[in-house]
């Protein structure tokens, strides 16, 4: 919810500098109309708006949609990315990775599954050598209900392993699911317990309030 207003004020502040920007100002209006549409998305819980398919690519219609936004998303990402000191994957046992959203030259060769938790973002996975594939777009910032979330995490249980779980930083909605995976799969009893095992392998995980509340309700 916090996302989407953040969004409507920047789609009305583009907005008012289109109407105040002269003969070019009608240059704004569609990225005003971008992330409105974001803002819309965040608003009513509906990460369909992105246009993510099942494979990891976009659809023409949320590319059109969106264009200014996802120009906008991929630089703050690159500059993020660059900057960053954190491990770009970390190791939670044997059979899960925890990652950031990677490029196509970064999946390590052993890998055998990936889970794409982004709706933003596409995924580079056109020669990736895996066996499974799976895209489960929440929006940022957001968590599945408690009981998809369990479907979720009993499907990655059964996934060929090691299974690369995935976001945009690998944080919020990594840690989500990861932990989710730990309940489901019995190797953490609460929350707490399955979250702490999560940020001892990638420390820069943290959830929020929602993100907590559907984790406690599965556990």
């Amino acid at each position: 919810m916090k996302y989407g207003f953040i969004f409507l004020l920047l789609a009305l502040a583009i907005s008012v500098a289109a109407a105040r920007g002269g003969p070019w100002g009608w240059l704004l209006i569609y990225p005003a109309f971008s992330f409105g549409v974001v803002s819309a998305a965040y608003l009513f819980s509906a990460p369909g708006v992105f246009g993510k398919r099942f494979d990891g690519g976009r659809s023409r219609l949320g590319t059109l949609l969106l264009l200014p936004y996802v120009l906008y998303l991929a630089a703050v990402w690159h500059v993020v990315r660059l900057l960053s000191r954190e491990p770009k994957l970390n190791l939670l046992g044997d059979d899960l990775v925890l990652s950031r959203r990677l490029l196509g030259h970064e999946l390590p060769e052993n890998i055998s599954s990936v889970v794409d938790l982004t709706c933003e973002f596409t995924e580079p996975n056109d020669h990736w050598k895996i066996q499974s594939y799976t895209c489960y777009p929440m929006l940022d910032g957001t968590a599945a209900t408690a009981g998809a979330l369990r479907e979720l995490a009993v499907k990655i249980n059964d996934m060929p392993k090691p299974v690369l779980i995935h976001c945009a930083q690998g944080h919020g909605r990594t840690g989500l699911v990861a932990a989710a995976v730990l309940l489901v799969s019995e190797r953490a009893q609460t929350a707490s317990d399955a979250i702490a095992m999560v940020q001892s392998a990638r420390p820069g995980v943290e959830l929020n309030g929602e993100q907590w509340s559907v984790l406690e309700e599965l556990q």
